[in-house]
């Protein structure tokens, strides 16, 4: 998350240059599925039984195409403040879909946390909308939250398919379906990218958000997933707003309102009550 907090800030830079969200989008994610096929010589490779491909084909969608094309584009509408603690609500939709998906209860800890995460949502929104988009938009608030939607079912449907294959077999298939998902939609913007737009600033800030934010968190967020609860995995998202607001002040691609950190303080607040709420003696690691 350390490494993903910067993303925002240079996805915001990148965007402020000319570029569309939509291209920087399909750049991050065809760019992370090539680079997972250029490593595929490299390593142990583990056949794919064709009954899983329609699942990775769905997690492709859900959990790359869906949730990072839509972060990649909110960034682009709203602030990189703004999206930094909108990724942080991810834990509540999570324990939501557990509820309705696996049957957990729902206690007061997680109402309350629930109540409190959606009320600081609710807060960026409606700045998204006072402010006529000059620090934020809602629409890309909105966006964003469809996006973290997306990417907790992703992390409460496909544990089991996570840890049946190798980190980088996995990521090729999905990043692969996700590519073929995604261009159809964007390839007439690729098309017409003005190349004069690439400046080495801007092809840097690119290149760190496919390399790092990309390929390498994707290793290290899948290989988390074979050992931790999806509930777990989401809630190291507090540590990204940090780095973002940090990076994003020094870079002057955002300002910091008081009503961002009072919608910061309500999200926090909701997604610890969540994570406290959890089942007790379930332990966060999972055992094989």
């Amino acid at each position: 998350m350390v490494i993903f907090g910067l993303m925002a800030p240079f996805a915001k830079d990148v965007t402020n240059a000319g570029i569309t969200g939509l291209q920087l989008a399909t750049i991050r994610i065809v760019g992370g599925a090539l680079l997972f096929w250029l490593v595929a010589p490299f390593v142990e490779r583990q056949k794919v039984e064709r009954r899983d491909i329609p699942k990775l084909a769905l997690a492709g969608l859900l959990g790359v195409a869906a949730a990072q094309a839509t972060l990649v584009v909110g960034i682009s509408i709203t602030s990189p403040v703004n999206a930094s603690v909108e990724v942080t609500i991810q834990p509540i939709f999570t324990m939501l879909l557990a509820a309705l998906l696996l049957g957990e209860p729902i206690t007061w800890k997680k109402a309350s946390g629930v109540t409190l995460g959606c009320a600081g949502a609710i807060i960026l929104i409606m700045l998204g909308a006072t402010t006529g988009g000059r620090a934020a938009d809602y629409r890309g608030d909105l966006i964003i939250l469809t996006g973290q939607m997306c990417f907790a079912l992703y992390l409460t449907l496909f544990i089991k398919l996570i840890r049946k294959y190798p980190i980088l077999t996995f990521n090729r298939w999905v990043f692969s379906f996700a590519s073929l998902f995604l261009l159809p939609f964007t390839i007439r913007d690729m098309v017409t990218l003005d190349t004069s737009l690439l400046t080495a600033r801007v092809v840097g800030e690119m290149a760190y958000i496919i390399i790092a934010c990309t390929f390498l968190t994707f290793l290290l967020t899948v290989f988390s997933q074979r050992y931790l609860r999806p509930t777990v995995i989401s809630a190291y998202n507090y540590i990204q707003p940090v780095v973002t607001v940090i990076g994003s002040l020094v870079m002057g691609v955002a300002v910091l309102s008081p009503w961002q950190v009072v919608a910061a303080l309500l999200i926090f607040s909701g997604v610890w009550l969540v994570i406290k709420s959890r089942a007790k003696g379930k332990n966060e690691i999972i055992q094989e």
